[in-house]
């Protein structure tokens, strides 16, 4: 409104030629002239000096534009600065970058701790992450993160249904959703979204009751993970066949880290110290591998107390002699504070020097104490998780492997522990599926077509055959195939590949490069299956295609 007053002031006030002639100023001078009196540059009057009443109308507009100019750019700075505005842009911007996806992804709600490690692993393995977390320092410390491939976020509620159809849950590249946040009834929420919106995506929830993890599998849940659950499996099977825990450590921790022994625990009783849902969990998986117990809780009012608990604070001396603490083989601190565990352990080493220390970590900061103080088992909430859905991320078929092989006995499971120990060095074994169709493995799907290729070949060396040597196997193990319905553990290496055989391998990260090279290298391929170097050439290669030598394989 000032500029458009101040131009049309200018063209119905009389001025002057340079001839002393009446004349008016048209609309493009007064344009032309407002326009750089109003920022200031200032050319000078044009195009003829001005009379006194030009000069009188330059001076108000002068200061009118000036003023009009100051609110503009304030007003324009307010609207950059209004939060709502800003989350608008940050929102399109996010919907744009969403669409713009060609490459698989999976979208994680909740970037606490566990999706913080989750996140940072699936960028080490270059799979595309999308972040929904409400809480907007959260999502300013993932985009100050350094990631190896940056996820994309969004700060907003990703139990909202149309949260979640921006975040891609409909998009054709979107492998999963991850549900990791700290409420189960939030879980229980994105859930049910999820299989509403896309009853066909894989869902990985996060539950820490029984009856919300019950919940979520009751209408279609892929994977279920209950960190107090998971892990009070997992000592009761360290208690009654090691090698089982050692296979479930090795088939859900990060590669590239140390094999870990498998820990020497005791036959005789365990004190748990805190009755919550950690520790109902313990007691009822040690009550059923048939170890005694003793409860000790500092709360009256608890309910459902096991007979024989005592009623007193662990971190006491007293309380934990009163319990048995000499006699005991074993201490859970299982509370929900960092320095109460740390306070009964530390006490119960001083009362028993070889009694097995096992503790809960309830925040990542504490980390370097729970180190230091160099217990025998620890429980890491967010490392439990994340870990476990990583593993269940990258190789989907281990979820089926782990609830077979879980029904082995000791010595079954020693076997299946040893042949993994052939293969694998002092390190994590890596882990990796093995589809064969024209997209994933295109080479191998091509020989298959034309000959019998078995599950030996692919586990060949890149040493070709020289005189009387013979091709090295690689450090490769096959763990696993599922052949449409049937599922086949260990599988013979004698056993002919078919189309859309999926198969879970084990080995060294070396393996995995060159097995991966092997499937879609098709000169490499034939090269290991004829035993001896074929011409890379194109000419050389179709003279070879007319005189083919017979194959190993007859």
């Amino acid at each position: 409104m000032v500029y458009a007053v101040s131009i049309l002031g200018f063209v119905l006030i009389p001025g002057v030629d340079d001839q002393g002639q009446p004349w008016k100023m048209s609309f493009f001078h007064a344009f032309y002239f407002v326009s750089f009196m109003a920022t200031t540059i200032g050319f000078g009057e044009i195009p003829y000096a001005f009379t006194d009443a030009q000069r009188y109308w330059a001076l108000i507009t002068m200061y009118a534009t000036v003023v009009a100019w100051l609110y503009g750019i304030g007003m324009l700075l307010g609207v950059f600065q209004d939060r709502v505005f800003r989350q608008q842009m940050q929102k399109s911007s996010f919907l744009r970058r969403v669409k713009s996806i060609r490459e698989p992804f999976y979208i994680i709600c909740g970037y606490g701790d566990t999706g913080s490690q989750l996140t940072h692993s699936l960028s080490q393995e270059n799979i595309l992450s999308v972040v929904i977390d409400p809480d907007e320092e959260r999502i300013n410390d993932l985009e100050a993160d350094d990631f190896k491939m940056p996820p994309l976020s969004l700060c907003a509620d990703g139990s909202q249904s149309e949260v979640l159809e921006m975040a891609g849950i409909k998009h054709p590249w979107c492998k999963g959703i991850v549900t990791l946040a700290n409420e189960d009834s939030v879980n229980l929420t994105v859930a049910i979204v999820a299989q509403l919106l896309n009853p066909d995506l894989r869902l990985i929830a996060r539950a820490e009751t029984p009856e919300a993890e019950a919940n979520i599998l009751s209408f279609g849940a892929n994977e279920v993970i209950n960190p107090f659950e998971t892990f009070s499996s997992r000592l009761a099977l360290a208690l009654r066949s090691p090698s089982l825990f050692c296979l479930y450590d090795w088939m859900t921790g990060v590669s590239g880290q140390k094999i870990c022994e498998p820990p020497e625990a005791k036959q005789g009783m365990w004190i748990i110290c805190g009755f919550g849902r950690f520790g109902r969990s313990l007691y009822e998986h040690l009550d059923d591998e048939g170890v005694p117990l003793r409860v000790i809780e500092p709360n009256r009012k608890v309910r459902d107390l096991p007979s024989g608990s005592v009623i007193g604070r662990p971190t006491e001396a007293n309380t934990l002699t009163k319990s048995g603490i000499k006699d005991a083989v074993g201490i859970i601190a299982g509370t929900d504070v960092d320095a109460n565990n740390l306070s009964i352990l530390m006490t119960a080493e001083e009362l028993n020097p070889d009694v097995f220390r096992v503790a809960r970590q309830n925040e990542e900061k504490n980390t370097h104490l729970f180190q230091a103080a160099d217990l025998d088992m620890l429980m890491q909430r967010g490392n439990v998780i994340s870990n476990t859905i990583f593993a269940f991320i990258r190789t989907p078929m281990l979820g089926d492997f782990l609830r077979i092989v879980s029904r082995f006995n000791n010595d079954k499971a020693n076997e299946l522990v040893s042949r993994i120990v052939g293969v694998v060095d002092d390190e994590i074994p890596e882990l990796w599926e093995l589809t064969v169709n024209e997209n994933e493995t295109p080479a191998l799907y091509k020989m298959i077509e034309t000959q019998q290729v078995l599950v030996e070949d692919i586990l060949y060396g890149e040493q070709l055959n020289k005189g009387d040597a013979k091709n090295e196997c690689i450090a490769a193990l096959p763990l696993f195939l599922r052949r449409g319905e049937g599922n086949v553990l260990l599988p013979e290496y004698n056993r002919i590949i078919r189309e859309n055989d999926r198969f879970l391998m084990c080995g060294t990260y070396s393996a995995r490069q060159h097995m991966m090279r092997l499937v879609k290298n098709i000169n490499l391929l034939e090269s290991v299956l004829l035993g001896e170097e074929l011409p890379a050439g194109w000419l050389l290669r179709k003279f070879r295609q007319r005189n083919p030598p017979e194959n190993k394989n007859g």
